[in-house]
Order: structure tokens, then sequence, then C-alpha cells
């Protein structure tokens, strides 16, 4: 397909009358695009729904389609995938927008528009203005983390280089490589008998992991903190956390593992699973990927069980649980930020604790919601861009200030 057939094929797209091959000829032409040219086709798209700006009818379906044809896309070539308007049901809808709704919805459907747009961005430089970008371009945030010894000591881990950090009372306690942090105990430090206690905790834009002294491997997202013996004694294994955490536990019948927060407790054997605690956050949500485990709210409603694929949600008055796709709560662990139908201002703290960065809004954007996924190792500014083509918000950037206005 050259540049004249992808012209041709818009028109095709708004009355819905296209085959699967040339779907499937436009999908391969629009990844190998230049940017130039993909640039004409989000122009002519725009002349096309002027012409038809009242009535635009798109099939939901089609968003699935494409999004199915883009994950067969060798990912080198697609790092990151833009948002995409969520949808309710598979029957058609009909939508009365502005033309730069239709435009910015058209773009969400194209997904794969929007993922070479994406692509050509990370690769080259952009040369019109993006109202994301005014100021500062925040960097994505790195393994930054702060350790707390049993004496009050501090240790700034991005101060020393991989290696020992702590070795006494037969405790050694060593930096890795890749911003992981490794505790192995001796049975001189098993037999003692005063418990230490450790806290690790990451600042805005900073992410750590630890493997503790039974094997059992924990991930800290931004803005939070673990609380943990050097040790584990007596008959279970117990930890504290603050904001947000992926566990990966060492299987041990004889003691089970405990995560307490501030609204509940979780008490698990050997598993997989991720829970969310922010403060700011309308509930604590604990998300079971692999195993069981079981969830005791602190509000007093009765423990209940997870299986895999489901999740908790807990607050001080209310727990109740839900099927969710597991990769919506672990995603941030391999480096997405994923949204399942999720508020504008939800996906916005998100944002602001891994940049670093102070979020304000302009307009009503409660009742607007996003899907889709978008790497957390670009700038933010490529971010921004991702959710502006979704046509419901635009930015505007003052040093590390984000102005969210919706249209």
């Amino acid at each position: 397909m050259n540049l004249q057939a992808a012209r041709e094929f818009l028109i095709l797209i708004a009355d819905n009358n296209y085959t699967k091959e040339q779907k499937d000829a436009f999908t391969a032409w629009l990844v190998h695009a230049p940017e130039g040219e993909y640039l004409e086709i989000l122009d002519e798209w725009e002349k096309i729904t002027e012409r038809n700006a009242n009535q635009v009818t798109i099939d939901p379906e089609l968003v699935l389609q494409i999004e199915t044809g883009l994950n067969k896309i060798d990912q080198s070539m697609v790092p990151v995938q833009a948002i995409n308007v969520p949808f309710q049901s598979k029957r058609k809808f009909l939508f009365n927008w502005t033309v730069r709704q239709v435009v910015g919805f058209a773009a969400a459907c194209l997904m794969v528009c929007s993922a070479a747009l994406l692509y050509y961005n990370q690769h080259h430089q952009a040369t019109r203005p993006i109202s994301a970008v005014h100021a500062a371009d925040a960097l994505p945030g790195g393994n930054k983390a702060v350790l707390t010894l049993a004496d009050g000591s501090k240790i700034n881990l991005n101060d020393i280089s991989k290696g020992v950090v702590f070795n006494q009372s037969g405790i050694k306690i060593v930096k890795g490589k890749d911003g992981q942090l490794i505790y192995t105990a001796t049975a001189q430090s098993a037999s003692a008998s005063e418990t230490s206690f450790n806290t690790i905790e990451t600042p805005n834009g900073g992410q750590y992991q630890v493997e503790l002294p039974d094997g059992s491997r924990v991930w800290l997202n931004a803005a939070s903190s673990l609380r943990y013996p050097t040790v584990f004694r007596g008959a279970e294994r117990k930890v504290e956390l603050t904001g947000e955490g992926y566990f990966e536990i060492a299987k041990d019948k004889t003691k089970p593992f405990k995560v307490i927060t501030a609204q509940q407790s979780v008490e698990v054997l050997g598993t997989h699973f991720n829970i969310n605690s922010y403060t700011d956050e309308d509930h604590t949500k604990t998300t079971l990927l692999e195993g069981s485990l079981r969830v005791l709210p602190s509000n007093g409603n009765t423990a209940f069980i997870l299986d895999p694929g489901q999740q908790a949600q807990v607050n001080a008055n209310t727990a109740l649980v839900k099927e969710v796709d597991v990769n919506d709560a672990a995603g941030w662990k391999d480096g997405y930020f994923v949204f399942n139908t999720e508020s504008i201002p939800s996906v916005m703290r998100k944002i602001a604790r891994w940049y670093d960065i102070e979020v304000v809004y302009e307009g009503d954007i409660k009742d607007k919601e996003l899907a889709g996924s978008v790497s957390r190792f670009t700038r933010v500014s490529e971010v921004l861009r991702s959710l502006e083509l979704t046509g419901l918000v635009h930015f505007k950037v003052e040093q590390r200030k984000i102005t969210v206005i919706a249209n």
C-alpha cells in the first residue's frame, strides 16, 4: 500500500466498508510509514470527518480487531501502545461529536496509527508543536531508594555502587546490579534473641526490588515503603507495606507470610500477588496472580480467600472481590502503565508518582475514562501525547507542573 491507497482506505473506514485484507495492508503500511505521510493521513481523516461531522458511525469491534492485529506486530517495532477509548458493549454506537473529538476518537480506534506515531516520536525529533510539551520534559523514574537499618542509620542506595552494603551480626545485605537488595542470614543471626527490622523506602520517581532472607522477592513501586525483619523468626513471616508492592513469596508451609497495610492484612503460604495501598486511592487493591491468599479487612468485614484472577478492594467501610485482568495490576513491574476503563485522575496519580510531578485540573473530567497501556520508561511528553490522542484531554506543562484540561 502507498500513501494514495491509504487515503482511499480512510474513506472505507468512515463508511465501515472494507475487507480484512485491506485492513491488514493498511496496518502494515502504517507501522513503516514516514512520519510526514502519517501526519498527512491524520489531516486527510480530519477532512473526511468535517464532511460528516454530525453523524459518524464506528463499530467498536473494529477497535478489538485492530488491537489484536497490533499484538502480532514485532514489539521492537512498536514499543509503546496508545490509549484507546473504552467500550461497554459490542453493538454499533452513533457519535455526535465535534470534528476535534472525532479525530481524537479515530486516532484512538486506529491504535496502529497511534503506535506508529509514538514509534517515530521516540526515534525522531518531532517538528510540529505538541501542547503537552512547553517547558521541562520530565524523565521517567528509576531505581532509587533509601534503606533504614535497625539502629536508625540511613543508606541512600543511589549513592553506593553494587556490592556489600552491610555485613554484621550474621546479616549480609548486598546491592545487586539492577536495583536489587539481597539479604542473607547465617545460623548466628537466626539464633539471636532480638529481632531487628529494616525499612526500604522509594521516593516519587523511584522503584526497587528486595530479596528477603527467606528468598521471597518484593518489587516496590514509587512512593512506597516496606518494613521487614532481617531474619524471620517464630511461627510467621510478617512485613508492613505502604504504597504499592508486587510479591513473589517463597513457599514455607510451616510459616505463613503476612503483609500488613493500613486497611487489611494478607496471609499466604507461597504465591504471586500485587497490593496497591496508596493513601490517596479510594481502596486498597490486592490482586492474585498465582496460588491463593487470605484477605482480612481491618474494617471488621469477614475474611475471604482469593483465587488467581481475582482482586480484593477494601476501604474503611466496604470489602468486595472482583474478577480482573491481572496484567492491569502488575503491568507496572514489567515497565508499563496499564489503564482499564480508569478515571483520568487515577491515571494522572500514577503518572505523578512516577515522574515526580504536580498535577492540577481545568474543566470537568470526572466522567472521562481511559483504557490502554504506555511504557513507563519514556519521557513524560510521550505519555501525555498518547493520552492526547484520545481527544478527551490536553495538557499544559510548566516546569514540573502539569495542567490537565478537558476537551
